[in-house]
């Protein structure tokens, strides 16, 4: 890097620190209050499952690449490398390569909690065999990431300590973008892979839509992996270009984590709701009713539509009001329920 003492001398008070500092810390409250309302929502229907573990797994992950960003503040990020001594650089890599590894575990996690809750809530057997497809690639892909952080460069240490010999497998650049595109696919795979079972539901086009946004919150997350992809060339002032590209990474996960929290929150929406008419009207009167699905109670009030008498005709769910964390959604026509049905544990 060809800089003169002046221009150093200019720029050794420049830092972007702060804005390091503040969006992890946002961001690492953020996931936490997220995932701690999943989990409470979860608990106080007794519906804990293997997917809130991932969850939770996700946000330790979470935590620990945001501490390790802010760590990595305290050794150069957010200011120029030439103002850095070499010590000072090599502790940087160190807690660079932790929020490496932190982030690549969260985004494991968070996938998995995504397919788990895939699989919970669907009662259609081809599509829950194309769940386990998928959650076997999903391993198959961490796993290699697992090995990939701890093996890239031989040995470790000379990862972030130049005066070590060492061996790394390829160019940092390559290995980032390659990750990046796969997690941008696999992203895609998980928005639209419950979509073709809810479009095939004899429901109307607002409940079908209603779906779809519920199963396509991973969008947000989709759209900031895309985004980051440009910052993972990296520059030869590295510690003041990472600035933007740590940010965007932190902003993916907990976005990720957040996007998999939020159906969750329908019994915490639905006391909210349910308050809000009390103090407005004072009188609210709604009929639930118990209901079971693999196992587990929710209620639920619809309401259907049909011509002639019960069991007369086609009926078809016109409207599905849903309470608790439970809701079982069914496409009935001519009496028949086994035609297609979506059972939905929120």
């Amino acid at each position: 890097m060809n800089i003169t003492a002046e221009e150093m001398a200019a720029k050794a008070g420049e830092s972007r620190s702060g804005v390091v500092i503040g969006v992890s810390a946002f961001l690492m409250a953020l996931s936490a209050v997220m995932v701690g309302l999943r989990l409470w929502c979860r608990r106080e229907r007794k519906m804990l499952g293997l997917d809130d573990v991932t969850a939770l797994v996700a946000l330790a992950c979470i935590l620990g690449c945001g501490s390790s960003i802010i760590a990595m503040t305290h050794y150069g990020l957010g200011r120029h490398v030439y103002t850095l001594s070499p010590q000072q650089i090599k502790l940087y890599l160190r807690c660079f390569w932790l929020s490496i590894m932190f982030y690549s575990y969260a985004l494991f996690a968070i996938k998995l909690t995504f397919l788990i809750h895939y699989y919970r809530i669907m009662s259609v057997s081809n599509m829950r065999w194309l769940y386990l497809g998928a959650l076997g690639f999903i391993i198959l892909w961490g796993t290699s990431q697992t090995i990939g952080v701890f093996f890239f460069c031989t040995p470790l240490q000379s990862f972030w300590d130049s005066d070590v010999k060492g061996h790394c497998l390829l160019s940092q650049p390559t290995v980032w973008l390659v990750s990046g595109i796969v997690h941008i696919i696999t992203d895609f795979a998980i928005i639209i892979m419950p979509l073709p079972i809810v479009w095939k539901l004899q429901l109307p086009l607002p409940q079908k839509l209603y779906l779809t946004g519920i199963f396509g919150l991973g969008t947000l997350t989709l759209a900031i992996a895309i985004l980051r992809v440009q910052w993972l060339d990296p520059v030869a002032d590295m510690t003041w270009w990472n600035v933007t590209a740590a940010s965007w990474s932190m902003a993916e996960i907990v976005s990720g984590i957040t996007c998999a929290c939020l159906p969750t929150f329908k019994p915490l929406l639905v006391g909210i709701k349910n308050w809000l008419h009390r103090s407005n009207d004072g009188d609210s009167t709604i009929c639930l009713q118990d209901q079971g699905v693999d196992g587990l109670t929710g209620s639920t009030l619809a309401a259907f539509e049909g011509h002639g008498g019960v069991g007369t005709g086609p009926k078809v769910a016109t409207r599905i009001s849903m309470y608790g964390t439970q809701t079982s959604i069914s496409a009935y026509q001519g009496g028949n329920k086994s035609k297609k049905k979506l059972s939905q544990a929120l």
